[in-house]
């Protein structure tokens, strides 16, 4: 089946000639009333017409000009339909997605009335008895190739409700760039943009996991969320404790928009267990009163981000900073989101043995990743499988990824924006956060001096003289 693919890109001269073909005529009337504008009895009303009639030329030529291109898509997008539909049986039977019921005949898959999401056409599939939600998973590629898409998936789990999707165009091939110091919402952060064109609000709220290969826009989801948090962090309403393991490189640029910041692992370990501290104080203050925290410039939302956490919880070298580090982490993870206390990390390397929290980690972002067994631990088994491929995402995109939120919705394909070092200038001098608390190294106490061990008496030989006595 050939389909040929949208026109994304549209010259000034395609335009013009759609609209000479649609408007010619209109002109014509115009010369023809120009010419009985010289006749004396008609000239003053004609003067009124021509003017009502070329205002209203003037009008429609602009409302067209913005709606032709519309008019191609969806005229296009209902040709993809009508012929999906029409080559379905066919395309069906020849990938094995049909079974023979008991009279001999042959049972195919069904499909719905196909929908658009932007660039991407949601086909629901209903398998007969005897195929299942796998045999559909195999012949994403096949099928993508029969209907001239760039890459198909299969969403939903019963058998009854699954959608292909076929997508079509890349929403999120070009780099873009948002803006900050809207005001907050108290839920989401407006991180980029979502495949289907519409803004990617990322919840605050669930401890979030970052993770993507060096190079894949960990960076630009970092500076999402500080830029994204900007308002509220002027307004103290939130305030983000920083842990950069890079030697900073990565936070200093934007070290105003931060209330505490480490970037030693000493100064990292005792912000951590700072945070458990305050965390542990405000669940004191707020038991018997309230179940959920609200965030106020007296009771701030306090957001721990970590860049490079592996740096703490797997490569640090001195074995007690890296279990008090894991400690802290898993008593803020699992008791820090109902008093306002929220982690969002960021590493490569998402192995169980790099982070042993991993599992508190409920809403969790894929990156670039290097295989399908990567992608599985950071958004689940069933994530290549509903259509995250984390490891199919090209270099030459970075920020786009696969975000799995926790409320049980399928893997979202969404990209972040593109943060700029005058951005993150900007934004440090326009919203800096109210105060800036030191991470302070506490005075060890001296060990106390150790004393030489007791060299052990030597037994006292007896003589033969005092044995005999």
């Amino acid at each position: 089946m050939a389909v040929t693919t949208p026109r994304d890109l549209r010259t000034w001269g395609d335009e013009t000639r759609l609209l000479w073909r649609r408007g010619w005529w209109v002109l014509v009337v115009l010369w023809i009333m120009g010419w009985l504008a010289f006749i004396p009895a008609v000239q003053a009303l004609l003067d009124w017409a021509v003017a009502i009639a070329l205002g209203g030329f003037i009008v429609w030529f602009v409302v067209a000009f913005k709606r032709a291109p519309h008019g191609q898509d969806d005229r296009w997008k209902r040709n993809v339909s009508r012929n999906m539909l029409a080559a379905w049986p066919d395309v069906a039977m020849r990938l094995g997605l049909s079974v023979r019921s008991y009279a001999g005949g042959v049972v195919f898959a069904g499909v719905g009335h196909p929908t658009w999401d932007g660039w991407t056409c949601c086909l629901p599939v209903s398998l007969p008895q005897g195929l299942g939600r796998e045999h559909l998973q195999a012949q994403t590629n096949l099928l993508a190739q029969a209907f001239g898409a760039r890459q198909a998936s299969v969403q939903g789990s019963r058998i009854d409700e699954m959608t292909l999707r076929l997508e079509y165009a890349d929403a999120l091939a070009l780099p873009f760039t948002l803006e900050y110091g809207q005001p907050w919402d108290e839920r989401t952060v407006v991180m980029g943009q979502g495949n289907s064109g519409s803004p990617w609000r990322l919840r605050l709220g669930p401890h979030t996991l970052v993770a993507g290969s060096s190079g894949s826009g960990k960076a630009s989801i970092v500076w999402g969320l500080l830029l994204g948090l900007a308002q509220p962090i002027r307004d103290g309403v939130v305030e983000v404790w920083g842990i950069d393991r890079k030697g900073g490189m990565e936070l200093a640029m934007g070290k105003p928009l931060l209330t505490r910041f480490a970037a030693d692992a000493q100064r990292s370990v005792i912000l951590l267990e700072d945070a458990v501290i305050a965390m542990q104080s405000r669940a004191t203050e707020l038991a018997g009163r309230t179940r959920q925290h609200v965030a106020t410039s007296g009771s701030p939302t306090v957001v721990v981000l970590i860049d490079e956490l592996a740096a703490l919880t797997a490569y640090e070298t001195d074995r007690d900073l890296m279990q008090r580090a894991n400690k802290a982490l898993a008593t803020l993870a699992s008791q820090g989101r109902a008093v306002g206390f929220i982690v969002f990390a960021c590493l490569q390397d998402p192995r169980k043995e790099t982070l042993p929290a991993r599992g508190l980690f409920t809403q969790t972002v894929g990156l670039r990743l290097r295989d399908g067994l990567e992608t599985s631990m950071v958004l689940g088994d069933g994530a290549v499988a509903a259509g995250a491929l984390c490891h199919k995402i090209s270099p030459d995109t970075p920020g786009v990824a696969y975000v799995l939120p926790d409320d049980g919705t399928p893997p979202q394909r969404v990209r972040a924006g593109l943060v700029t070092d005058d951005m993150i200038r900007d934004a440090a001098v326009h919203y800096p956060a109210p105060r800036q608390i030191p991470v302070v190294v506490h005075d060890q106490p001296p060990a106390r001096e150790r004393r030489e061990p007791r060299t052990p008496r030597q037994p006292r030989r007896t003589s033969r003289k005092e044995y005999e006595s």
